[in-house]
């Protein structure tokens, strides 16, 4: 019986320890992100740009007749400022990662903290 209690307690907690892997700072084509080579007045040149294409959005969805067409702007406007986010994110070196805690982990750290 204490055999088969111990063996348990060790299977449990080598699968809630289980390792998720990071995803690698990609664009979604396997090319790595090169907004972090980037020098200073080339990173301020793309935001600016980004700026320009939402302010010419803006102005077209303004100027839309149909609601097709204020629909079809607004999700572009929205693509548009998403793809900002993402480069000052990657900027700033929030591109993603993070550590993972499984929940079975979580619970035997807060269990051993409670212990001891």
């Amino acid at each position: 019986m204490k055999i088969t209690s111990l063996f348990l307690a060790a299977v449990f907690t080598f699968v809630s320890f289980a390792v998720q892997p990071a995803a690698a700072a990609t664009n979604g084509n396997g090319e790595e992100n090169k907004v972090q080579q980037m020098s200073e007045q080339e990173y301020n040149e793309a935001v600016a740009v980004l700026q320009e294409r939402v302010e010419q959005l803006v102005e077209a969805k303004k100027n839309a007749q149909s609601q097709e067409e204020k629909k079809l702007v607004k999700k572009e406007i929205r693509e548009v400022k998403k793809e900002a986010k993402e480069l000052e994110e990657q900027r700033n070196g929030r591109g993603g990662f993070g550590i993972y805690i499984g929940g079975g982990a979580l619970i035997i750290i807060l269990l051993l903290i409670l212990l001891l």
